[in-house]
């Protein structure tokens, strides 16, 4: 798909959100994965909820997405590791 076949228009306001298991501080994992690719993040956005019976955390982490690469790097780094079960 070439970039004048995108649905989305880029620059656009998005949340990343992650479940995973809540250890080894998963949420310190998302927040360095999305970090790495988008460097300007206001970590005063991020929230997290954790599970009813506290065995996973969603991460949710709103960002002004630059561009459709810069989101399957981000996705490919959070599901690479073996904590996140799903993402959004």
């Amino acid at each position: 798909m070439s970039a004048k076949d995108e649905v989305i228009k880029f620059p656009f306001t998005f949340s990343i959100k992650a479940i995973g298991k809540d250890e080894a501080d998963y949420r310190s994992f998302v927040i360095e994965s999305v970090r790495v690719h988008f460097a300007e993040l206001n970590l005063d956005e991020v929230t997290t909820r954790l599970s009813h019976g506290g065995k996973y955390l969603a991460v949710t982490v709103p960002l002004v997405a630059q561009s459709r690469e810069q989101l399957d790097a981000i996705y490919l780094m959070i599901n690479q590791d073996s904590r996140t079960v799903f993402m959004l």
